[in-house]
C-alpha cells in the first residue's frame, strides 16, 4: 500500500501562500481547489500531490 504524504491546513496555506482557512473553505466548496481527506475527529489533510498538482495547474504571471 503507497500511502500519500497528508498536509494540514495550516501546511496547506504555507505552501499555497493563501492567508486564511476561510478563503481555502470557500474556493473547495467553489470547486477551485482540492477537496481534503476526512478522518474521524475533526482531522482534516490534504494529500500532498493534490496540493502540488493545484499549485503546478495555476497560470504563470507575465511581465
Amino acid at each position: 500500500m503507497n500511502i500519500p504524504e497528508l498536509l494540514t491546513c495550516k501546511e496547506v496555506m504555507d505552501m499555497t501562500g493563501i492567508k486564511s482557512r476561510t478563503t481555502i473553505w470557500r474556493r473547495i466548496q467553489s470547486g477551485r481547489f482540492p477537496h481534503p481527506i476526512d478522518f474521524d475527529g475533526g482531522r482534516i489533510r490534504w494529500r500532498a500531490q493534490d496540493i502540488a498538482d493545484w499549485v503546478n495547474s495555476r497560470p504563470l504571471r507575465r511581465y
